[in-house]
């Protein structure tokens, strides 16, 4: 169904690569109707390799702040099919697909990017000429406290890519569907069993004291359950403690419950397809 142009945003080989700049056309937009705090890090590079072209159709299969969206959208007079389980991500595409500029040529999809297929099977889409993603979790996401996806932040237990956060509700049927269907960092940090957090530790975190980690975890939560990330990132810190390094003139700690924390989003958003 696709011809793929597949790009991944980390391509060490492509960060020696000199960066230009985008060639904009009388259909760009300068400006958007929000603020974008993720910006893609490669843009130049991505748009070297997929060389988008007017009459072209692109996906861009996690939409974010629109980065790479917009730049295929300047870059010539092209269509973009925009997907994002964020909700808040998804509003953002809506907004920029309702400019003038962009109006008839950006398409959002809330959902997931491995359900790509699905989630285009009914648009009549012949074949995509090229397609990006920007794997993980965004700065907007880590930032935003009541996502529950930061240890620096203190936020619920939460961590799902298509959860507003705490106290918000659902706005659109799509939302509440993908809710209903998921667990929370909540369901998996307090009932799993030691074995299965021990693996999903190292199994998406890479973390070789993944037992030691889920044994803290679990005998934590006898007392009480836990409810926010900081109180999680505290017990991990605690039963792996990092030394202490040097960066500049920064005196830094190595915080323990980063990969932990890393693997069970990966898990709970189900990131590996």
């Amino acid at each position: 169904m696709f011809s793929v142009s597949f790009v991944r945003s980390l391509n060490a080989k492509a960060c020696l690569r000199r960066v230009g700049n985008l060639q904009q056309q009388r259909w760009n937009s300068t400006e958007v109707p929000y603020t974008a705090i993720h910006k893609p890090v490669m843009l130049q590079q991505v748009l070297d390799h997929m060389a988008p072209r007017s009459g072209g159709i692109y996906c861009d299969l996690t939409f974010g702040d629109g980065g790479y969206t917009k730049a295929l959208l300047d870059s010539c007079d092209c269509k973009v099919y925009a997907i994002d389980q964020d909700p808040t991500a998804y509003e953002k595409a809506l907004q920029l697909a309702d400019l003038d500029a962009y109006r008839g040529r950006l398409f959002p999809l809330l959902g997931r990017f491995g359900q790509v297929t699905k989630l285009v099977c009914d648009l009549n889409v012949p074949k995509f000429d090229g397609m990006v993603m920007d794997i993980g979790v965004s700065s907007g996401q880590l930032e935003t406290a009541s996502r529950g996806f930061s240890y620096k932040l203190d936020g619920p237990l939460d961590m799902r890519m298509f959860s507003r956060g705490q106290g918000m509700e659902p706005k659109k049927q799509e939302e509440t569907a993908l809710l209903a269907r998921s667990i929370s960092a909540y369901e998996v940090v307090n009932f799993y069993s030691r074995e299965q957090l021990a693996d999903i530790i190292y199994q998406y975190g890479g973390d070789r004291l993944s037992r030691k980690i889920a044994t803290a975890i679990v005998t934590a939560r006898q007392k009480e359950p836990f409810q926010t990330t900081s109180e999680l990132a505290a017990v991990i810190q605690k039963a792996c403690p990092q030394p202490r390094w040097q960066r500049g003139d920064d005196d830094m700690v190595r915080n323990s419950a980063a990969r932990t924390f890393q693997a069970i989003r990966i898990y709970v958003n189900d990131e590996v397809i």
